[in-house]
């Protein structure tokens, strides 16, 4: 007990301990993980999923995933980041964000869906950036040591954590990541996605039939797919998007 509350103590120290004002929830937190840790934690999760996934060698692919992405950054809440978005060469339908702001988007999800619907995706997934969905889950839930592993990675290992206490901790990250998010997280990142995908110039009715798409490509059996897996309520999600759309038009004018 003693060892946890010093780890914690010194995580807190590092990291900032802190209530903030975030402008996607237009609601004060206590975050005690900082940007620059959660960061830290992005590039250490980064190089251990690499070392299982490959990056797609198709240039024109990852520069399309590129121009969407940045499109959907330059309006995203949150600047305290530099976001990044990549294509892996896996046929999953799949696409999840780690800490820090990057954005991975499987082949297969790619290889269905048009700008406008691929707009959507990255926009949910910033959504998710912004709000700190991310950096609460793992605040919330994983073991603070191992955060700590990950934090000194950043800091030039200063505290003596092995390079295996810090793979450890970032396969723990990612392992959290991928796990869903609350249906309040999902709802929020959908209203966020929806907004963003629109001030970037983006069919907004486009998340009804992304979503439609992924159902449908997997046909009878698509509540095995893993993007439902990690972003559940799909069903809830597509009436939400339907009454959003109106109210997104109310504010602008115009659809």
């Amino acid at each position: 007990m003693k060892k946890s509350i010093f780890l914690l103590s010194i995580l807190i120290f590092l990291s900032g301990c802190s209530t903030l004002y975030n402008p996607a929830t237009g609601k004060s937190e206590f975050i005690f993980i900082n940007s620059a840790t959660e960061t830290a934690m992005g590039q250490s999760v980064s190089a251990e999923l690499l070392k299982k996934q490959n990056l797609s060698k198709d240039s024109a692919l990852q520069g399309r995933v590129r121009a969407v992405g940045y499109r959907i950054a330059q309006v995203s809440d949150r600047k305290d980041i530099a976001y990044q978005f990549f294509v892996i060469e896996d046929k999953e339908l799949n696409a999840f964000t780690i800490p820090g702001g990057t954005v991975y988007v499987n082949r297969g999800l790619m290889d269905i869906l048009d700008d406008d619907e691929l707009a959507y995706v990255l926009a949910h997934e910033t959504g998710h950036v912004a709000a700190r969905h991310i950096a609460k889950k793992i605040q919330a839930n994983l073991a603070y040591q191992l955060i700590l592993g990950i934090a000194f990675a950043a800091v030039g290992d200063q505290a003596g954590s092995g390079a295996q206490t810090i793979s450890d901790g970032a396969n723990a990250v990612f392992g959290l990541v991928q796990l869903s998010y609350s249906r309040k997280d999902e709802f929020e990142a959908d209203k966020l996605g929806l907004k963003y995908a629109y001030q970037a110039g983006f069919n907004p009715r486009a998340s009804i039939t992304a979503l439609e798409k992924l159902k449908k490509n997997e046909g009878p059996n698509w509540k095995a797919l893993r993007y439902f897996r990690t972003h559940p309520y799909v069903d809830e999600r597509i009436e939400k998007l339907k009454a959003m759309i109106p109210e997104l038009a109310g504010e602008s004018g115009k659809i």
